[in-house]
């Protein structure tokens, strides 16, 4: 039996779980799963809870419901006001959050993003970061079909004229002098950059940021197209799609 089969439950052990099979098939431990569906109601209240008010939305007895919450305060789940006797969330909850962030990948998360972008609108969409040599695109995905704008996979950008570098220049701390600052401000209130034909004549891009929970910039998403097809529009479809990418990704790794 390898290792990989040791770790395997009971009865399964040469053989993957079929689909489907996990967790709802499979037996588990009755008192865990009401344990997490009575912490769950905790989490989600949004504000501490008292006893009662926890015993009845989960169906429970209070004695039953207080015994769970004991054992999840003495996990640290789950907390209790002293003065008042309500229950919320516990600092175990933070621990576990810090954990599943440091695990998010935002160039996978971005990349992600960027191919179903190119593929709904029909445009290159490529992710960017500032590399050795300046801002640079690691990932560039382009749409199935169609006439599409190409981009090189380690392609520079330019700070000024190029849309992708506006938000790396927007960003940058201190302030970088070579974006003017009413044109910083502009990029940093609405969260996107624009250029319209001033990097390639004849040719749009908009880019918007990917911000950790310190605000600081990791990676911008930038869409490009011909002048026909990718308008220079903060409000056309293409920016809003372009913009709650943008925000999906940097709220996955905490922004």
């Amino acid at each position: 039996m390898t290792s990989a089969e040791n770790d395997m439950p009971p009865g399964m052990a040469g053989s993957a779980p079929r689909a489907g099979a996990w967790p709802g098939d499979i037996q588990g431990i009755q008192s865990v799963e009401l344990g997490l569906d009575l912490f769950r109601l905790l989490a989600g209240a949004g504000a501490p809870c008292g006893l009662s008010d926890l015993a009845r939305q989960a169906g429970m007895h209070r004695a039953k419901a207080y015994r769970y919450l004991v054992s999840l305060a003495r996990a640290g789940w789950v907390s209790q006001d002293a003065r008042t006797g309500r229950y919320d969330v516990g600092p175990a909850v933070r621990d576990l959050a810090l954990s599943w962030l440091a695990r998010q990948d935002p160039l996978r998360l971005a990349g992600e993003e960027a191919r179903a972008l190119a593929q709904t609108l029909g445009e290159t969409c490529f992710v960017a970061v500032n590399g050795q040599g300046g801002v640079t695109a690691v990932r560039v995905c382009l749409p199935g079909q169609g006439v599409s704008v190409g981009v090189s996979e380690g392609a520079l950008f330019d700070l000024e004229s190029s849309a992708t570098g506006r938000i790396f220049a927007a960003w940058q701390d201190p302030p970088s002098r070579r974006l003017a600052p009413a044109v910083r401000r502009d990029i940093r209130s609405s969260g996107l950059a624009m250029v319209e034909g001033e990097h390639v004549p004849g040719i749009n891009a908009l880019s918007v940021p990917v911000l950790d929970a310190q605000g600081r910039l990791l990676l911008a998403l930038t869409l490009v197209g011909h002048a026909g097809s990718l308008r220079a529009d903060p409000d056309s479809p293409a920016a809003r799609a372009l913009r709650a990418a943008g925000r999906r990704v940097s709220a996955a790794v905490g922004g």
